[in-house]
Formats: C-alpha cells, structure tokens, sequence
C-alpha cells in the first residue's frame, strides 16, 4: 500500500514524534486534552475534570468543548464532582450541557453522566485515580472501563492515554493496547498510502489501530506521545494530500 519505499511507517512516526517534541510548525500549538486542563486543579479534581469532560469528546470540536469546560469550571468550581451532578436535577444537568459543553447529542451526555457518576461513587469512591491503581496491567483497566457508559475503544483509551500523560501511570503492558484513532489518523493513514481507504469502517479503523501501533513499536516511541502529535497534524493541519502532510513535517 506504501507506494514510497522511503517513508515507511515506522519513519512517519519517528519524523512526527521529533517534530512534535521540538514545537516546531503545527506542533508549536498546544491544544491536546492534556493541555486544556484549568489552571490550580488538585490531583482528584484534575482526574475529575478529565473523567467528565473526556466522555463528551466525541462528535464535536474538541476546543469547543475544553474551552466550554474550562469556562464552566471558571465559573463553578465544584461542578464537575460526583457530589455535584448526582444532586443536580436533570433540567438544569441538560441546561449547564447546552451552554457550556454543547455536546452534539445532549440526551445522551446526561446520561452518561448520570450512570458513570453512580459507577465512580459505587466502585471507585468517586474518585477517577483509583480505576488505575491497584493493578499492573494497563489491559485491567480497559476491563474496569467497561462498567462506563460510553468508555469504549476510542473514548475509553483516550481516556487511558490522557491519564497516563497527566499521572505518569507505568504499566509494563501498555504496547498492547492500540491507540484510539479518528477520522483524523485514518486521514493522514490514507495520504501516506499506509492504508488504501480513508473510510471509517470498522475493519479500516482496525487495520490503522494495528498499523500505527506496530510503527510505534517498530520505531520505539510511545504511541502516547504519538497519539497527540498525530491528533494535532489532522486537526490543526488539515492536510488534504500527501505534500500537505510532509510539508506541515518540514
């Protein structure tokens, strides 16, 4: 599928990891969900805020959302705690959705807030730290996110990968767990002809899940690391042929 025998995946995700640790070009920007968290949150709160506004992160512009997230925080400093939502009414849980977070499918949002605030409380104490502790397999906790509504191979490891950025978790099995990815990997997997459809099948998806995750392997960077540069090159690029992409590379 790789019709340029001088780039191959496992040098794509070198050449991308290098540029993004440098800051240089598109990566000079910093506006991956790592990045967007307020300012003066302790380390529960920041797990918290992670854990509620991560599930929306799907279907909308992400800077929409952490930029509504951040100014709801601003605002309201307790708001996003188990405490606060499970005493919310739904009316007024659905009005703070709209105005600040303005999820494409609100009815859905309330939900998965609603049910995921009562798994926290029931199994991990309300506390987000506590789904990764307690285990040395990173593959354990793909299995406790399952009891969220909504924490499924693309948010649920998005969810992993933000965490582990922002708590330094060390799990000696993290390789095994493939990358979340979007229609922005499948994108970029597609102009570099490292994949031959840019549909979002869940057969493509999977052949790009394997396919980046190997390269990361292959070129012995994180896919953690990976992952947010890759994010930042279709979001924030928005290539469209293959020039387009070595060009935002340099």
């Amino acid at each position: 599928m790789n019709t340029d025998p001088q780039i191959k995946p496992k040098d794509f995700v070198k050449r991308v990891v290098r540029q993004y640790r440098e800051g240089k070009g598109i990566f000079s920007k910093k506006v991956n969900a790592e990045d967007m968290l307020p300012d003066s949150l302790d380390s529960k709160h920041k797990a918290l805020y992670i854990f509620y506004v991560l599930q929306l992160d799907y279907a909308i512009k992400s800077q929409i959302l952490y930029n509504g997230g951040a100014r709801l925080y601003k605002e309201n400093k307790e708001f996003f705690t188990p405490e606060n939502i499970s005493s919310l009414p739904q009316d007024k849980l659905t009005k703070y959705l709209k105005d600040y977070l303005h999820p494409r499918y609100v009815n859905e949002a309330v939900k998965r807030f609603g049910s995921n605030t009562g798994t926290l409380v029931s199994k991990y104490n309300g506390d987000p730290r506590k789904i990764f502790e307690n285990t040395a397999s990173c593959r354990e906790v793909v299995t406790r996110l399952k009891d969220f509504r909504g924490f499924g191979p693309k948010i649920g490891t998005f969810f992993i990968r933000t965490m582990i950025n922002t708590f330094n978790y060390n799990f000696s099995d993290i390789d095994s767990i493939l990358p979340p990815v979007d229609i922005h990997d499948v994108r970029i997997a597609y102009l570099m002809a490292f994949t031959n459809s840019n549909k979002m099948t869940s057969k493509n998806i999977n052949f790009v899940k394997k396919m980046w995750s190997g390269a990361c392997v292959s070129a012995g960077e994180s896919w953690l690391v990976f992952d947010k540069a890759l994010w930042l090159l279709g979001s924030e690029g928005k290539p469209k042929t293959r020039e387009d992409v070595l060009k935002l590379l340099g």
